[in-house]
């Protein structure tokens, strides 16, 4: 049986190009390091997380956002992984 991938509509095209235009900007502001820790980020990379979540009515901007390295966004999301953030 053959599945059909769903269209993405027109507004969802257009969040996607926003955010790609905003993650650019973030990632130029933090130099590829974590805002936080100041950090080189490791293997995992470095992510973008909101302050205000989008669950809660945030949304990806430059005020609400900050780049952070996986140790400090998984602390961030309550997560620990001592294997990976050297503890």
């Amino acid at each position: 049986m053959r599945q059909t991938m769903k269209a993405i509509s027109d507004k969802r095209r257009r969040q996607i190009k926003e955010e790609r235009v905003i993650r650019q900007k973030l990632w130029e502001r933090c130099g590829g390091r974590c805002e936080k820790c100041g950090r080189l980020p490791d293997w995992r990379g470095i992510h973008p997380h909101e302050k205000l979540f989008r669950s809660q009515g945030g949304k990806l901007s430059m005020e609400n956002s900050i780049m952070l390295c996986s140790v400090c966004h998984d602390a961030e999301h309550g997560l620990s992984n001592k294997r990976y953030n050297g503890v």
